[in-house]
């Protein structure tokens, strides 16, 4: 079978070692970009990698292009991210304060002792102020020199492809590419939507009039013109494009390159080996595989922007609440720690918290807010649900992500932005397990009592993900009483 339907079957560890040591390494638009994003320590590892694989390197002219027509405004989002995290910084612990003054906390009898958060918050505040300040500082700006610009303009020297000289020659190039959209073939058919706005939908390049929502065609078809033509038996696709028309999804897991493209890139340019690498992958494999070392924080770093969505003001705001948690108890669960431990970060956590409320038959909606994480809506009514993850169970009393979570959504249920508060906590598969058939569980049961007496919200969820789904362990709505409350 595997003759016939090789597109379905991932390389064998010959066939990983022959990619490493001969294949042609082509890097993708997004990549190069997100060397721009990544703090100075993690590009510098990641272009040494690709340094010393420089003679395998190359480029389509398309990812070329891409990269000199986006570089600025990949630049200035940046700065601009940084500019609105110092705003939202010098902001933040002044609005809270203001809401938690308002809300006379301390006076209501509930033994919530505001004070000393609200002034834990604000050293740490200050300190991740300098911190946003030092980072805004170094960071390039549209009108200053750019040597990562200047890197890779000598790692990639003579490993451009050529682009087309004549309308005509484009044209070839995306020609069926319609239909190829239509009937979801890939490479590209995920950008189909970019020709809506006829602003942006196309632009000319050498006199040459290019259609937006075609680069990831182009680009392929491009790399296919390039190994036919140099005669290139093995491939190595490197990207940081997570959507369905590059790779192939399989309940949540991605299994490898769509099998259309190895299929398509086997049949068309002859190629025996072809696989394709997110910029994790690569940096992961490359440690294995040559003799780059790229440190454990640096591969944290690339996962993270990989994983990041463009920064919303909403989003800025909830990225420094968790930060400013981690930085009043260093030992307190962050996302760093989570990518470094090998585990589900916090956005797969998230996923698999919204199927299990989707299951439960709610209506559930992303928050844009940034907190809490999801809405579920009864007609006028909305019901938070946050999501955290805890590494150490036994410090789900004191976690400052736990305690600021629940006083939060306290403040927005009391202020009627939410019309319920559900806090749900994640915990580690080992401690689920442990838990669910031990005396560990009354321990549980009593802990989640406390907190909720202390922090009087409409429930706790304490569960895990196992086998990429989320299992709860125990559903708290009062404080605990007796082990029938569990669910």
């Amino acid at each position: 079978m595997k003759t016939n339907f090789y597109g379905y079957y991932p390389p064998t560890v010959e066939q990983y070692e022959r990619l490493w040591q001969e294949g042609l390494i082509v890097l993708d638009t997004n990549v190069l970009l997100n060397l721009y994003r990544l703090p100075t320590t993690a590009r510098d590892e990641l272009i040494n990698v690709l340094e010393l694989l420089k003679d395998r390197l190359w480029i389509p002219h398309q990812v070329a292009l891409e990269f000199q027509r986006r570089r600025l405004t990949v630049i200035a989002s940046e700065r601009k991210a940084t500019e609105e995290a110092l705003t939202a910084t010098s902001d933040l612990v002044a609005d809270i304060k203001k809401r938690v003054d308002a809300l006379q906390i301390d006076k209501r009898g509930l033994g919530i002792e505001s004070q000393s958060l609200l002034t834990e918050l604000e050293t740490a505040n200050n300190q991740l102020l300098e911190a946003i300040k030092t980072t805004h500082n170094a960071q390039l700006d549209i009108s200053a020199s750019d040597p990562v610009r200047e890197r890779l303009d000598l790692l990639l020297n003579n490993r451009v492809g050529t682009g087309p000289t004549s309308q005509a020659d484009l044209d070839n190039l995306v020609v069926n590419g319609e239909d190829r959209y239509k009937e979801k073939i890939p490479p590209g058919f995920a950008d189909a939507d970019k020709d809506k706005n006829p602003n942006e939908a196309s632009f000319i390049f050498d006199h040459i009039k290019y259609q937006r929502k075609y680069g990831d065609l182009i680009l392929w078809r491009q790399l296919i013109q390039h190994v036919k033509d140099t005669n290139t038996k093995s491939v190595l696709l490197v990207t940081a494009d997570r959507k369905e028309d590059w790779w192939w999804r399989e309940q949540g897991k991605t299994i490898g390159p769509h099998p259309e493209l190895v299929r398509e890139i086997q049949r068309e340019g002859a190629v025996e080996l072809f696989w394709m690498y997110s910029s994790v992958q690569f940096v992961e494999h490359a440690n294995k595989y040559s003799s780059a070392s790229v440190s454990n924080e640096s591969v944290a770093e690339i996962k993270q922007v990989a994983l990041s969505s463009p920064t919303s003001s909403a989003n800025v705001r909830e990225f420094l609440g968790r930060q400013l948690s981690a930085l009043i108890d260093p030992r307190a669960t962050d996302l760093q720690e989570r990518y470094l431990s090998g585990r589900m970060d916090q956005r797969e956590i998230e996923s698999c918290v919204e199927r299990w409320l989707e299951r439960r038959g709610e209506l559930v909606e992303s928050n844009p807010r940034g907190f809490p994480d999801f809405l579920v809506r009864s007609d006028d009514d909305a019901h938070g649900y946050e999501v955290k993850y805890l590494r150490q169970f036994d410090r789900m009393l004191v976690s400052p992500s736990v305690v600021t979570s629940m006083l939060r959504g306290y403040m927005e249920t009391k202020e009627g932005r939410l019309s319920g508060f559900t806090l749900v906590i994640a915990i580690s598969e080992e401690d689920f397990f442990d838990i669910l058939h031990t005396e560990r569980k009354s321990e549980l049961h009593r802990r989640l009592g406390r907190l909720l007496r202390k922090y009087p919200i409409d429930g706790i969820v304490i569960g895990a993900v196992v086998d990429d789904d989320f299992q709860v362990l125990a559903h708290q709505q009062e404080p605990a009483r007796d082990e029938d409350d569990f669910l």
